[in-house]
């Protein structure tokens, strides 16, 4: 793969991923109020950015169980503060 075209390929990999992430924090504060469809919202993104990296990591060719442990930590941490957060309102 040439090095034009690979890096076209990462920056839609990270637009999609940004894309993702922005439409559930606006879904979040449009929600506000609603601590239960916010929960629901928090964990939509934990699986949404866990099946985006564990894809782009698939599709990059260097998935290793390391990786899946690093973004599945990382979506239950990120869905762990926010149901803890909306827990202490």
């Amino acid at each position: 793969m040439s090095l034009h075209h690979r890096y076209h390929h990462l920056a839609f990999d990270y637009l999609v991923l940004s894309l993702i992430l922005l439409t559930c924090l606006f879904s979040f504060t449009k929600t506000s109020g609603s601590s239960d469809k916010q929960v629901q919202i928090g964990l939509i993104t934990a699986f949404s950015y866990w099946g985006w990296g564990i894809f782009h990591h698939l599709h990059e060719g260097d998935l290793h169980w390391k990786i899946v442990i690093e973004y599945s930590t990382f979506a239950l941490f990120g869905f762990a503060i926010i149901w803890f957060l909306l827990a202490m309102r």
